[in-house]
């Protein structure tokens, strides 16, 4: 809250009383998805046990389940920041020696707002990446020593820990997307998988999955995300 002048008379020296709110953002989990799918007897026996269940499952939370809420995490950032316009909404696209120094002008955007400068992520494309790694300054700056392939990170440069995300992944005419630590809450009330024999009317197993989840913006951080699009 807004400081005043202290009164050194009265009973009301240090300003008028106001009752500390509680801040309650309420957040319901809109996500509950599912899947399902079959592995007949035959088949399983057919393909020499290949098609088994456990290695399906793996592939399915690795190659559907894990993308899927990357996706619409980021979305949900990234749509917030377009519809508040934070950041260079459909502007001119980046160039090799320009893509640098945007992403400075956000930085300082961000400084103005009063964020620590550790926790940044730099979210950007491959295709911008590229022009990224050929602009002279930026190689100057980055520091790869850092870089943890397996979660995606490729480096840090003006305390930004880079990510590359795929285009597919983001909305039209997405570029990059800088966001400060603790500017969202990433809930996961439960994934569960089951693996089910026995089923009436089918001669094999069926496995089912469920996870339920959301994405949320936190009000008093909502401010701590810069995206940039191309026009």
């Amino acid at each position: 809250m807004s400081e005043t002048d202290y009164t050194r008379s009265g009973s009301n020296r240090f300003g008028a009383l106001v009752e500390l709110g509680t801040g309650t953002q309420t957040m319901v989990l809109s996500q509950d998805k599912a899947f399902t799918f079959t592995i007949d007897r035959g088949n399983y026996e057919d393909s020499q046990m290949v098609t088994a269940a456990a290695s399906a499952i793996k592939r399915q939370i690795r190659e559907v389940a894990v993308p899927a809420v990357d996706t619409y995490n980021l979305g949900i950032l990234t749509a917030y920041a377009i519809t508040n316009t934070q950041g260079s909404i459909a502007s001119t696209a980046v160039a090799y020696n320009t893509v640098y120094s945007l992403i400075l002008v956000q930085q300082a955007a961000l400084d103005e707002l009063l964020y620590p400068e550790e926790g940044r992520t730099l979210w950007i494309t491959p295709t911008v990446y590229n022009l990224l790694k050929r602009d002279p300054e930026f190689v100057k700056a980055c520091d790869t020593s850092v870089a943890d392939l397996k979660k995606g990170i490729l480096g840090e440069v003006d305390g930004l820990t880079i990510v590359k995300v795929p285009y597919a992944w983001m909305v039209t005419n997405f570029e990059f997307m800088i966001t400060c630590k603790e500017v969202a809450v990433a809930i996961n009330k439960f994934d569960s998988v089951r693996t089910l024999d026995n089923v009436q009317g089918i001669d094999g197993w069926v496995v089912e999955g469920r996870r339920y989840h959301d994405c949320f913006i936190l009000g008093e951080k909502a401010t701590g995300i810069r995206v940039k699009t191309k026009a």
